[in-house]
């Protein structure tokens, strides 16, 4: 009985520099939308929120679709669409990440303040004991800036697989063909 599944695909079109290109305009659009956030006075409270996630999905949407749409004859598969993404999602939350130390290091210092607030809020609000909640909130006093920064990129490129796999769902034209022996 076999477990796995040996798929034989073509790969049609060059995914990594399309997912270089399009993880670093995703990675300025989510850190864009952080701005306009705060431009607009609704500063963030969290390296990431609901917001960036929704951005995220659009991005890896639209950028997935137009990769497809380059393709000749728009022939891809699902493995080559999730690479793209994935791909796609990591050097987006690099830039995020790294927009995020300049973001609070430069232009709204009370971010890592206001994380720290959000997240002993939320801790206070969950389940545990006393004192497991109080070694929790010690450990994230100790956060800085950079500490931050990477759970923001972090937890974006961990959405980035959800996202990929939704774009790739939606957007593959082709079907592999299994392999026999």
């Amino acid at each position: 009985m076999k477990f796995l599944r040996r798929y034989q695909s073509d790969i049609y079109g060059d995914y990594r520099v399309a997912y270089l290109r399009d993880g670093l305009f995703s990675g300025l659009i989510i850190s864009a939308v952080v701005f306009f956030c705060k431009l607009i006075y609704y500063p963030i409270y969290a390296p990431e929120n609901y917001v960036t996630d929704l951005t995220l999905l659009v991005a890896t949407l639209f950028f997935t679709w137009r990769y497809r749409e380059q393709l000749p004859e728009k022939k891809v598969f699902f493995k080559e669409l999730m690479l793209f993404g994935l791909g796609l999602g990591i050097v987006a939350a690099v830039v995020y990440g790294l927009f995020l130390l300049l973001y609070g290091g430069v232009i709204d210092r009370d971010f890592p303040s206001r994380c720290l607030e959000h997240f002993i809020l939320g801790e206070q609000q969950g389940s545990g004991t006393d004192e497991e909640k109080a070694a929790t909130i010690e450990v994230m006093k100790s956060y800085k800036l950079h500490t931050w920064a990477f759970i923001g990129a972090f937890r974006t490129a961990v959405m980035s697989i959800m996202t990929a796999f939704i774009a790739a769902l939606v957007f593959r034209t082709e079907k592999n063909i299994v392999k026999t022996k």
